[in-house]
């Protein structure tokens, strides 16, 4: 090991390291430092990690070369969406502030610091947006900034990383367990009413999207979903289908991946959905034979005009033109599954059986989803009580 001072008045630490496959000593610098206090720090936390056999050779490694070594690994871990979004929240959020900063020296106060400003960064941006009157230019949306939610989910990979790097051996401590997350306000999901229901669908009526509308508000399906389903997995006579797998879209084009949960699950049919897929059966037919043989016949139920599978995409845009028309108060087409969900809550079923046909990883998932709904059945099942009691005469005594 060596400390010595350089001709800039910074001081240089140097520390050994493992042998070389050829027996040699390797040596390593640690960095230059304002003060000889400094050095000597950064070479005792050094020899600290060396001694408890962390490789010392990434002690150079930024903070965004890690997250590049993180997301090569999380390629076999993660779905092809999870993957784009997690290096569009690196690319837009940690890179441009952190990636340059060496790894060893990221500490808590550095996160914290990077928090604060993602957050003071967006609401400046928020506000910007909302004051401004004129349209963006050059005809790009204008950016609304950074939410507490999305700096939640940034916060969240970074963290994750760093107890990657841990598990490798290339950091001593996660930085980020010292650190709290953004918190971010719960918000009720947002669902139609029936009668937004029935306007969607009168909207939708002799359109090429109105089987699947109809399908989607039947069974509750994920946009995904409704896209992957194949008529191998309609059951018409015991009036179910199974949810098998998903279409994801990215930039890259739509890929098949299991559920969101990674879970086969069986939903009964109901008639909005019997009724949807009969239509769709019909329509199909008739697609191929518009299409002179070229129909490309991959078994999906809900396809393009020349078969093939929808792109989720189109699917979400189809749809808020349909929500646009009908004026409801959501153009979301996950409201339509939000809307599925409150009937099942509201109507009394059971968490564990909507769970079931949600595809929720557990009910207490969908108690977390709908707690507002199921606090208004708590309320109302009170009343119960003093039905009951009113019923009930005091024994007679003596």
């Amino acid at each position: 090991m060596s400390i010595y001072k350089r001709k800039s008045g910074r001081w240089a630490v140097l520390i050994d390291v493992d042998c070389s496959a050829d027996g040699k000593r390797q040596r390593r610098p640690l960095g230059t430092f304002p003060t000889r206090k400094e050095a000597e720090r950064a070479e005792r936390e050094a020899l600290s990690a060396r001694d408890r056999g962390i490789d010392l050779s990434p002690l150079r490694i930024t903070v965004g070369e890690l997250m590049r070594r993180y997301l090569e690994d999380a390629e076999a871990r993660v779905g092809a969406k999870t993957l784009e979004r997690y290096r569009d929240l690196d690319r837009l959020h940690i890179e441009p502030t952190l990636g340059g900063m060496a790894l060893a020296r990221l500490r808590p106060a550095h996160l914290s610091e990077w928090l604060a400003m993602l957050l003071r960064e967006g609401r400046a941006k928020r506000s910007l947006a909302e004051d401004a009157a004129a349209p963006a230019s050059e005809g790009r949306a204008r950016d609304p900034g950074l939410s507490a939610k999305t700096t939640r989910h940034a916060f969240a990979l970074l963290k994750g990383a760093l107890s990657w790097a841990v598990r490798m051996q290339v950091v001593a401590v996660n930085a980020a367990l010292a650190v709290d997350a953004p918190k971010v306000a719960r918000r009720e999901a947002v669902a139609f009413t029936a009668d937004e229901v029935a306007l969607l669908l009168a909207a939708a009526a002799g359109t090429r999207w109105e089987a699947l509308i109809a399908f989607a508000a039947g069974t509750g399906a994920r946009r995904g979903e409704v896209a992957a389903v194949k008529w191998a997995d309609v059951d018409v006579e015991n009036r179910r289908v199974t949810i098998r797998r998903s279409l994801s879209q990215t930039r890259d084009g739509v890929f098949e991946k299991a559920t969101k949960t990674d879970r086969v699950r069986v939903v009964p049919l109901s008639e909005i959905a019997l009724g949807a897929l009969r239509r769709q059966k019909v329509a199909q037919a008739a697609d191929k034979l518009a299409a002179f043989g070229a129909f490309d016949d991959q078994g999906f139920v809900f396809t393009p005009p020349l078969g093939g599978h929808l792109v989720p995409y189109a699917i979400t845009h189809a749809f808020r033109e349909i929500a646009r028309k009908a004026g409801v108060s959501c153009t979301n087409v996950h409201a339509l599954r939000h809307s599925v969900g409150t009937a099942l809550i509201s109507s009394g079923v059971d968490p564990r059986t909507a769970a079931a046909i949600l595809g929720h990883s557990s009910a207490m998932t969908t108690l977390s989803i709908y707690s507002h709904l199921v606090e208004a059945a708590s309320s109302a099942a009170v009343g119960k009580i003093d039905e009951f009691m009113g019923r009930t005469k005091a024994p007679k005594v003596g």
